[in-house]
């Protein structure tokens, strides 16, 4: 509308009018080019989308060729640390183990086989397949490619990515309306003020663009920059914070969350094995620290140290199990923000563990190198390594428990090998059963001197009656902060999900630890019960319990939950970091993906990217945005209160010209002034109000709640006749006060606009000021806490001054230099105005505080506001506390 008025002012050459309506249309564009820019610019340093090569039997050799290249019936050659560049059926396995934590979630690297399986098992489970996108960990294997590109399972994945599409937010919905029901008001006022210039003789082109002119003018043209503004500075202030939002409109969206549903792996946890506790000569250890950085000590149960004796009989169980491992753990470097593993996870906690403790160096394993090794496989369930010592050759040791025990003869005790003793197994049996059932992967530890005869190095010769050392149990933990994070989620009355690839025990032992359920345990979904379950009995499961752990869930499954839940009008923020998660991520409202280990098809996908993969910054991101539509909130209501102003100013001024064949009392140009010089930047000040710890106390809005509602319209209706009607009357009085013919042709219109105008202004001001504090009045020892507020004020009042009184300029907007008493008529009007604003706000802390607060039967007072008069929130009962039941005073 804007670039249409613009048009037709130029081919009148009224360039005035044109300029300043251009101005406005090119600071939108500019400001949203800019932050999609940035948006853009910020994903194109993240994406690294590389193709791996491909090493492949072509023409009777091994070729190398990339990925591109493959076609189904390839074979193909993986080796450790290789990417996996097609799915493949595995008909050669060396103790071939993948990560598949990409593809389903799955934390630990799976074992893989060549044997035929049953066709209907799930993905996680087909051990004779290796998948696009995973990488090996460990062994050696050969395949046949059977489906590349879109037809592999990562394709598939990926394509479902494409089914989807997005909403507008909660935000964008209402703005719409808003727009449209003041744009039918302005062209009702704009064909009404054509018919008043017709019918006062102005020509019929200018009389269209007069009209077009104010019509324009009228509806809110810089509320859509104010909001993307609004919604920059809330972007701006999460990349401070680690997070990277792509869309402004998610910012908006991630503040109304009322579920989250969260991938485990790297998410919740650290995607790092870390050793929990060790049992060692009768005794059971705590170990501190977590992931693969070596800080940490090792404790007695009751937290006390180990002293230097414990820690020197410690290191006969931590070499053996170092030495019988072949990761590597390396410290941060331009690649990696933290330690990180070459290899199998596994080995690298024990690596870690040894590290951390001071015990062994990878000196040692110069000193002590190994001569053979006996691999891990899926029969032996064991991994050993022998290695050379100066005067003697050791056996090094670890694997299942049954497996170890198997072939062990003797177990240490208080320094020495002793028999080991049927007693002694079910006591071991009994403790690896206590650390399975809290989700800990166990590991038995053995080692045994070789004699000097012993140079046959046959597996079934040398893997025999070994000394039982201990049991080192370990987990993949939850972050730091992750539990603080999901207790302000439930404070914050958010629902969390976990869905996760992983098995129900491990899910079900993280859940407990980071307390998902709160004062109630979570229940357990698996995969397998979930496809049992129809859709409406899903959906009371949700309604049932506010937290819920999916494990072994799939990627259609995950997509299914997040459909489930919007059919249930729930605002849905879904994280994640694999390929597996894409779908889910593209469906919810608003997809966050981890910056670090997230995989290039969820950071593709989702809305948000958190840099520092912390769940506490997906908590501090959602208080933010919650900030972020209070102070929209501000800026909407003090936007269409100045708006109703000027559509009342121009409604009289079209009665004055009827009646009294008075000219308009404002020009649309100054109209556009109020917007551009007066309002614009107080208005974005608002946007920069800090947030109350109350915020994540209370329920996110819902999202059938609008900024117009009925309270809000009464309001901004009664504010804006005020300052309509303020202004009308200072116009009024001055023009009734020169008496006789008063035309737009008369010397004194420039200065009855300029009344006009800048009662509207002063009034706008007070407006913007008080509309920071919902309850509380103007004046408050808040009033300094937002220091751009008042130097915006400050500008804005320079920036209309200088329109004012500078010559030229102020004739160029038709405006004229005011005398005392004119200024004199414009504050005593902008008083009454802020009086009656003051007044508003007294009414509702006296509702709000002066009325008796009834009680349901349970204690629970009714939904009258309770107010924090220096936060300026309100603070409702728990949803979840209101029950039906009230006593006859509530009804």
């Amino acid at each position: 509308m804007l670039v249409v008025a613009a048009g037709m002012s130029l081919l009148i050459q009224n360039y005035r009018d044109a300029i300043v309506m251009l101005a406005i249309v090119v600071i939108n564009v500019v400001i949203g080019f800019f932050q999609e820019f940035k948006a853009e610019k910020i994903m194109s340093s993240l994406k690294k989308l590389i193709q791996s090569p491909a090493k492949v039997y072509r023409d009777g050799g091994l070729k190398e060729i990339e990925q591109k290249n493959l076609v189904p019936g390839d074979v193909i050659s993986l080796e450790e640390g290789d990417k996996v560049p097609a799915d493949i059926r595995i008909i050669e396995s060396n103790n071939l183990r993948t990560n598949e934590v990409a593809l389903t979630g799955e934390s630990m690297p799976q074992e893989k086989q060549s044997d035929p399986i049953n066709e209907e098992s799930p993905l996680g489970d087909r051990s004779n397949m290796a998948y696009m996108g995973t990488n090996v960990a460990s062994g050696s294997a050969k395949g046949v490619v059977v489906s590349t590109g879109t037809e592999t399972e990562m394709g598939k994945i990926a394509s479902l990515t494409q089914e989807e599409e997005k909403s507008e937010s909660p935000l964008q919905e209402e703005l719409g309306v808003v727009a449209n029901q003041l744009a039918i008001l302005a062209i009702i006022i704009g064909i009404l003020l054509f018919g008043v210039s017709i019918y006062r003789g102005l020509n019929l082109y200018y009389a269209l663009i007069y009209g077009l002119g104010v019509t324009v003018a009228i509806v809110p043209q810089a509320l859509p920059m104010q909001v993307t503004v609004s919604l920059s500075q809330g972007v701006a202030r999460m990349s401070e914070k680690n997070a990277i939002v792509k869309k402004l409109s998610s910012v908006e969206t991630l503040g109304s969350t009322n579920v989250i549903s969260t991938d485990k792996t790297g998410t919740l946890t650290k995607n790092e094995m870390t050793v929990k506790t060790v049992w060692f000569n009768d005794q059971e250890y705590k170990i501190t620290g977590l992931g693969y950085e070596p800080e940490g000590d090792i404790l007695h149960q009751d937290d006390s140290p180990v002293d230097e004796e414990e820690k020197e009989e410690l290191e006969v169980m931590f070499d053996a199990a170092t030495m019988s491992s072949n990761a590597e753990v390396h410290p941060p470097d331009d690649d990696h923000t933290g330690w990180y593993p070459i290899g199998d996870p596994t080995e690298a906690a024990l690596i870690t563990l040894s590290t951390k403790l001071g015990i062994r160096s990878p000196k040692e394993d110069e000193e002590n190198p190994e001569i053979h090794e006996f691999s891990f496989d899926s029969e032996r369930k064991r991994m050993s390594s022998i290695r050379e010592f100066e005067d003697s050759k050791v056996l090094t040791m670890k694997g299942a428990l049954n497996s170890v025990l198997s072939i062990a003869k003797y177990i240490y005790k208080n320094g020495e090998k002793v028999e080991i003793t049927e007693q002694d197994k079910k006591k071991l049996n009994d403790i690896n059963e206590k650390y399975s059932n809290q989700a800990l992967r166990v590991l038995a530890v053995a080692h045994r001197e070789l004699g000097p005869d012993e140079t046959d190095y046959e597996i079934d010769k040398i893997e025999r009656d070994v000394v039982f050392l201990g049991l080192v149990a370990m987990i993949d933990p939850p972050k730091e902060g992750v539990k603080e994070a999901i207790a302000d989620a439930h404070q914050a009355h958010i629902d969390t999900y976990i869905m996760t690839g992983d098995h129900a025990i491990t899910a079900k032992a993280i859940a407990e630890e980071i307390n998902l359920g709160g004062d109630k345990e979570a229940p357990v979904i698996t995969n397998q019960k979930l496809e049992e379950l129809s859709d409406e009995k899903l959906k009371q499961k949700m309604k049932e319990n506010r937290s819920l752990v999916f494990s072994r869930v799939s990627p259609e499954n995950k997509l299914r939950i997040v459909q489930n839940l919007k059919e249930e009008d729930k605002i849905v923020a879904v994280t994640g970091d694999g390929v597996n998660d894409a779908p889910a991520l593209k469906s919810a409202h608003i997809g966050v993906a981890m910056g670090q280990m997230g995989t290039d098809v969820s950071k593709e996908t989702a809305e948000m990217i958190l840099l520092d993969d912390s769940y506490p910054t997906l908590v501090h991101a959602i208080k933010e945005g919650r900030t972020i539509y209070n102070n929209l909130k501000k800026t909407v209501l003090g936007t269409l209160t100045s708006n109703a102003a000027e559509l009342l100013i121009v409604l009289l001024g079209l009665i004055g010209a009827v009646l009294l064949n008075w000219p308009i009392p404002i020009l649309a140009i100054q109209i556009l002034a109020i917007d551009l010089l007066a309002e614009i930047l107080p208005l974005t000040a608002l946007t920069f109000d800090p947030g109350s710890e109350e915020l994540m106390t209370t329920p996110p809005r819902d999202r059938d709640e609008h900024i117009i509602n009925q309270s809000s319209a009464i309001e901004v209706s009664f504010l804006g006749i005020m300052m309509g009607g303020l202004a009308f009357i200072n116009y009024a009085l001055f023009v009734s006060n020169i008496g006789g013919v008063f035309t737009n042709n008369h010397a004194l219109y420039p200065r009855a606009t300029t009344i006009t105008y800048l009662t509207i202004v002063i009034c706008q001001l007070l407006n913007i000021l008080s509309r920071r504090y919902k309850f509380t009045s103007l004046f408050n020892k808040n009033f300094f806490n937002n220091k751009k507020m008042l130097y915006s004020i400050v500008i804005s009042i320079g920036l209309v001054l200088s329109v004012v009184y500078v010559p030229g300029l102020n004739s160029y907007m038709d405006f004229a230099p005011l005398p005392a008493v004119d200024w004199l008529r414009i504050l005593i009007a902008g008083g009454i105005f802020l009086l009656s604003f003051e007044g508003i706000k007294w009414y509702k802390r006296k509702r709000a505080f002066g009325e008796k607060r009834s009680t349901n039967k349970k204690g629970i007072e009714n939904l009258k506001p309770q107010v924090n008069l220096e936060t300026s929130e309100e603070l409702v009962p728990k949803k979840d506390d209101i029950k039906e039941e009230t006593t006859e005073d509530e009804s």
